[in-house]
């Protein structure tokens, strides 16, 4: 098991992707791979074309094992985590990089195809994406949440939204329930301070956009988790 593979858990690969000569910062880029990760890593696989950057892209594809989190959900949330050497080093490799562009890009990927429905009189205007004083909230059927539909407001429902998106789980929610607990208008009793994400769109219809991007984003990870590889097939102990 590699257990020091990363220096400090708190950066990340945008600080390895920064450019080196930057006329406008005085951030240096900074490998977040030890010199003895590196070796380790080489030395176990046998195999001296190994980078840090696929490190790095290997430990981000083993985050997202499923039997990684199944099996160690207690420790995962209470201490940092020891990384397994899986048989198949390069899919977790592959899977990484596919998961890292994906999750870097998701105010610019693709949207995800989901069906607008305008139920207000009329043709829709941009008003109409606003959101209202109500939060965002999934359909009800037969008493039960309709996860496929998401009504946005008294005038607009987001239809066909699918199981996967509702598969890949961050800190317990899927990014669309993060979305829906966010993205609102509240009043802090206190203070009396409206926080209004209205305003935090350049137009009122990138709200939708943004969550077809978020189902998008959803979807795809969960087509790429889903093939991966055990990466603790082989439980070795450090």
């Amino acid at each position: 098991v590699a257990g020091d593979v990363f220096d400090e858990t708190a950066q990340n690969k945008v600080q390895s992707l920064l450019p080196e000569d930057n006329p406008d910062t005085d951030l240096e880029p900074i490998d977040n791979i030890t010199d003895s990760a590196l070796i380790m890593f080489q030395t176990y696989y046998r195999d001296e074309t190994i980078s840090k950057d696929n490190i790095f892209d290997y430990v981000y594809g083993v985050l997202h094992d499923p039997d990684f989190r199944n099996s160690y959900p207690v420790a995962l949330s209470r201490q940092l985590p020891r990384i397994p050497l899986a048989e198949d080093f390069w899919s977790f490799v592959k899977a990484g990089q596919k998961l890292t562009d994906l999750h870097l890009s998701y105010e610019t990927c693709p949207e995800y195809n989901l069906s607008l429905e305008y139920t207000g009189e009329g043709e829709v205007q941009s008003h109409h994406f606003r959101l209202g004083t109500k939060p965002m909230k999934y359909a009800q059927k037969k008493g039960n949440p309709d996860t496929s539909i998401l009504i946005i407001n008294s005038y607009l429902k987001l239809i066909g939204i699918p199981d996967e998106a509702h598969e890949y789980l961050v800190n317990g929610r899927t990014p669309l329930e993060w979305y829906i607990d966010r993205y609102k208008v509240s009043t802090n009793k206190k203070s009396g301070i409206v926080n209004d994400a209205n305003k935090w769109f350049d137009k009122p219809e990138d709200l939708v956009t943004a969550i077809r991007r978020i189902v998008y984003v959803s979807v795809k990870t969960t087509r790429i988790v889903k093939v991966l590889p055990s990466s603790i097939k082989d439980r070795t102990s450090s």
